[in-house]
């Protein structure tokens, strides 16, 4: 089973069929062709992916058991995610790279951006806020002197009049770059794509940021479109352990149907991915009791 429908803007329900058939609001929420590309599904007996594993064994449990509706909204930057590896893609870039290479090892599958053979260079494409960035990046922000030598006019908790603004100065912190479950992803792939044959002596993230320009973005630092970062490597006896465990503890969830305990609290942002984020948040009986 998966998601079975779309939810409507009135927060009515309808099957996708239905709604390729005939909208049944005044007027379409979005295209024909925005909403199939939302609706595409995976083989419901497929092998567990990698990304499938770095999520809530709950939440990738009800998302292959039970039938499910989904707003479109909430999949609009999954889809600008898609196109731009789609882009991507279909660039002609010789013969010496790997692109949306299948990958599998361990019985988990996983699909690979882009592998450069000569450099040994493997790289995964993002679409990421700003405040994700900065994390990766180890952006943090200090107080310092106007560089202009602006001065208050008025005396107020930041400082007194006539004394020199206090302005805010990003740098990066080494020490706290936090690639979260992007670090464990891009691994993996590196191990699968090991298994292959291939070497990988150097790791990329590609970070494009999709709120780029705006206030929010400028203000935690980040001041271009698209990053290009170094992603650690970590040793395999880490990494395969990791998602031996998950994905056993899926599969026999699946095998027993049984419902696996609540996600962590790491795999649901400390409880906003259930909040707001959660595809199958309406299912599921931790939050629903």
């Amino acid at each position: 089973m998966s998601a079975i429908g779309f939810i409507c803007p009135d927060n009515q329900e309808i099957q996708f069929k239905d709604c390729f058939n005939k909208c049944r609001m005044s007027e379409r929420c979005m295209s024909i062709a925005t909403l199939k590309a939302m609706s595409e599904q995976r083989a419901p007996n497929r092998p567990p992916s990698t990304t499938e594993l770095l999520s809530g064994t709950c939440e990738s449990y009800l998302k292959r058991k039970k039938e499910y509706f989904i707003n479109p909204q909430d999949r609009a930057f999954a889809l600008m995610g898609t196109i731009h590896h789609l882009q991507l893609e279909n660039q002609d870039v010789g013969e010496n790279v790997l692109q949306e290479e299948n990958l599998e090892g361990l019985d988990i599958t996983g699909i690979l951006d882009f592998y450069d053979k000569e450099s040994q260079t493997l790289i995964d494409y993002k679409n990421t806020g700003s405040f994700k960035a900065s994390k990766v990046l180890g952006l943090k922000n200090r107080l310092v002197p106007c560089p202009l030598g602006t001065k208050y006019k008025k005396s107020g908790k930041w400082g007194k009049a006539g004394t020199i603004k206090k302005v805010k100065e990003h740098y990066q912190d080494e020490n706290s770059k936090d690639f979260g479950d992007w670090l464990y992803q891009v691994n993996m792939y590196r191990y699968m794509l090991e298994l292959k044959g291939y070497k990988v002596k150097h790791m990329k993230l590609q970070m494009n940021i999709r709120d780029a320009g705006t206030y929010s973005c400028k203000d935690r630092g980040i001041t271009r479109n698209i990053y290009f970062v170094d992603i650690p490597f970590l040793d395999n006896d880490i990494i395969i352990p990791y998602f031996l465990e998950k994905r056993d503890r899926l599969l026999q969830h699946l095998e027993d149907e049984t419902t696996p305990p609540k996600c962590s609290d790491e795999e649901t942002w400390e409880g906003k991915k259930c909040e707001s984020y959660c595809e199958v948040r309406g299912l599921c009986p931790h939050i629903n009791k």
